[in-house]
């Protein structure tokens, strides 16, 4: 979540005319995240997200979210559920850009992960994961594998050289490489489905010890179900200061597992997945961090974090035969 679209309190009011969910009594711009415009709403029927999605989403993709949210908020997962408007439409547009309104989930994210915390956000997505079994839209994962060639030639355009080498000297070129070997052994007949791609601690909620809520499914796609969770091991098994947790990763698995059964190979794979969503986010970031405008409300995220898990994962999966199994 971030604030980069800038709203008075008329321009709001106005809008809130288009549903029946009462008048503004205050709202507050959210600057976590990079993405999109979000804003905390309280009116006098309760309490709401009004999101207002930038340029890098694409309108195109926007009711696969929509649709996402309700099909799992119909099946008691909790997620943000789309708010619809008097003639129940849940896209609307405002200062010339697509927004929606989804209901306010009660609970927190958490700063200090513990292992009981990774146990039960494996468990949470693997109900996720079979809750969306039926899901029958798709939408292709544009961060994935096949789109990170063009992300790094876009760094390396946008970037100034002295910037990238004082990050880290050749920073670029060992991203290159790290890609290049997780291209050559891509798994491409794991088990694919929907996927939220994005469960960083920021993204789910706890109250009372308990997971209240999975939020921000805009980068949700369809994708190998084990990348969804290789994604959250860079989120979630790394103390803070960046060293990998090998508890913190068992209990992921087995609160994964308590759902939804890993196979034998889904799991000699988690490295190399892990691997490559360290390159998506470090690249990601690294874009952000010089591209982000000065004048919005965000807080782009330092990519040095995963300069060393992406180191940390290179060191693991150079111990791993996946040349041998490539061959089976």
């Amino acid at each position: 979540m971030a604030v980069y679209t800038s709203l008075n309190d008329e321009q709001l009011s106005d809008f809130l005319k288009l549903y029946r969910i009462g008048k503004l009594i205050s709202f507050t711009g959210i600057t976590e995240g990079i993405e999109n415009s979000n804003f905390r709403i309280k009116t006098t029927s309760g309490e709401f997200i009004l999101t207002i999605f930038e340029k890098r989403v694409n309108k195109r993709d926007l009711p696969f979210f929509i649709s996402a949210m309700i099909h799992l908020s119909k099946k008691d997962f909790f997620c943000p559920r789309p708010i619809g408007d008097t003639k129940d439409n849940y896209l609307q547009e405002l200062l010339g850009k697509p927004a929606i309104i989804v209901n306010y989930l009660q609970g927190k994210s958490k700063t200090k992960i513990t292992i009981e915390d990774c146990y039960k956000v494996g468990s949470k997505m693997a109900s996720m994961h079979i809750k969306t079994e039926d899901y029958y839209f798709k939408r292709k994962n544009s961060l994935s594998i096949n789109g990170w060639q063009n992300l790094i030639k876009e760094c390396y355009v946008t970037i100034p050289n002295e910037v990238l080498n004082r990050i880290e000297p050749n920073i670029l070129k060992k991203i290159q490489d790290a890609f290049d070997c997780c291209v050559k052994f891509w798994p491409l007949n794991l088990p694919k489905g929907f996927i939220h791609a994005d469960m960083f601690p920021d993204n789910v909620f706890f109250h009372e010890n308990k997971v209240s809520g999975v939020i921000d499914f805009y980068f949700s796609c369809t994708d190998i179900l084990a990348y969804d969770l290789a994604i959250a091991t860079n989120a979630w098994c790394f103390d803070n200061d960046n060293v990998f947790n090998q508890e913190k990763y068992q209990y992921l698995l087995d609160g994964y597992n308590t759902q939804r059964k890993l196979s034998a190979n889904e799991i000699f794979y988690l490295p190399l997945l892990s691997k490559a969503a360290s390159i998506r986010f470090l690249l990601t970031r690294l874009y952000d961090w010089v591209n982000t405008p000065k004048d919005a409300n965000v807080l782009p995220k330092n990519p040095n974090e995963y300069i060393n898990k992406l180191k940390y994962f290179r060191k693991v999966v150079e111990k791993i035969n996946y040349e041998a199994n490539s061959q089976l």
